[in-house]
């Protein structure tokens, strides 16, 4: 099997499939309930998203936007949370965006996620959009880019934002995890969520660090270790070194062995292990995953970055003696 496929299958690196969008378009005109679920949701924010996906292939999948035209709606979009099951009826709104928007009619929530161990609710430091204002440019991590460039959203420190595009030949180049500085400005509509749009300038977006560009390149990252408890779509915890970057911005890789899966299995006991040696409390969330505040890793591998939409860049290590652990 190749070393791509072990990646999706472990780490769920996802594409899109044209397929998915339409046959979600068509129950949703004919008023019948879609299932899926919540990739995230941003109360304060009001920023949600939706994927649905192919049953019988996990990988086929669309991640659309929902509206709330009521408080009634709105309180049941404020209460989800990450990997919870839901069941909406709605309408596609026409709107100027390839990035799809549900203007909701019904909400029901079929199975609430419960993370083992539980990540709490998370409490945003960045204060959008008056951090931004008072400038045209700013640091940026690319957090997911689509359709050909023409959907693009981007994280400022801890928060997710959308970015209008109308020239995609700027973006559509673009990789999860790349940093980016774009010159843009803050939309007036909507302005909940927040919306930035690319300056019409000479060139909006200038690529500080590609993901991509990584990938093959020997690894040495020092940082606290995060994981991410096991979801319905992971049957294990995932373990990863966060990055500080410039701007206040952090990224994380993911810590696998792909070659061998014993090895694998004792490169995440020693992370586990390391994990419960600095005890309940010892932890932050970080949106969906949990922050170590006592355990620091040092990884030195090979950086493993495939496909531009992949969810986390990977550090390839040989075996538990690539792992430095250091307890605070």
């Amino acid at each position: 099997m190749s070393r791509y496929f072990v990646l999706a299958a472990c780490l769920l690196a996802v594409q899109a499939c044209t397929s998915i969008p339409v046959k979600l378009e068509r129950e949703l005109a004919a008023g019948r309930p879609v299932e899926g679920e919540i990739h995230g949701a941003y109360p304060d924010l009001n920023l949600y998203v939706f994927t649905y996906r192919n049953p019988k292939d996990f990988f086929e999948y669309v991640e659309v936007s929902m509206i709330a035209p009521d408080p009634e709606l709105a309180m049941k979009l404020a209460a989800l949370r990450r990997h919870d099951r839901v069941r909406i009826e709605g309408a596609l709104m026409d709107n100027r965006s390839n990035q799809m928007h549900v203007e909701l009619r019904a909400l029901e929530v079929v199975k609430k996620y419960e993370g083992s161990p539980a990540v709490p609710t998370y409490e945003y430091k960045a204060h959008i959009p008056d951090d931004l204002r008072d400038k045209d440019n700013e640091l940026f991590l690319v957090h997911a880019v689509n359709a050909g460039g023409t959907v693009l959203v981007v994280e400022h420190e801890d928060v997710v934002l959308p970015v209008y595009v109308t020239r995609p030949e700027l973006t559509r180049d673009l990789a999860r995890n790349d940093v980016v500085r774009l010159y843009y400005d803050i939309r007036s509509r909507p302005n909940r969520p927040v919306h930035l749009q690319l300056k019409d300038v000479e060139k909006p977006v200038e690529v500080v660090e590609s993901v991509m560009a990584l990938h093959g390149m020997p690894a040495d990252i020092e940082g606290p270790l995060v994981l991410f408890p096991k979801s319905p779509q992971v049957l294990f915890n995932v373990f990863a070194v966060l990055q500080e970057l410039p701007g206040n911005t952090q990224r994380q890789f993911t810590l696998v062995n792909f070659d061998d899966q014993a090895k694998f299995a004792e490169i995440r006991k020693k992370l586990q292990d390391a994990w419960d040696a600095a005890g309940p409390g010892a932890a932050v969330s970080g949106r969906n995953k949990l922050i170590s505040t006592k355990v620091r890793v040092r990884a030195k591998g090979t950086f493993n970055e495939i496909d531009p939409n992949q969810a986390n860049a990977q550090i390839v290590l040989s075996g538990v003696d690539s792992l430095e652990i250091f307890m605070q």
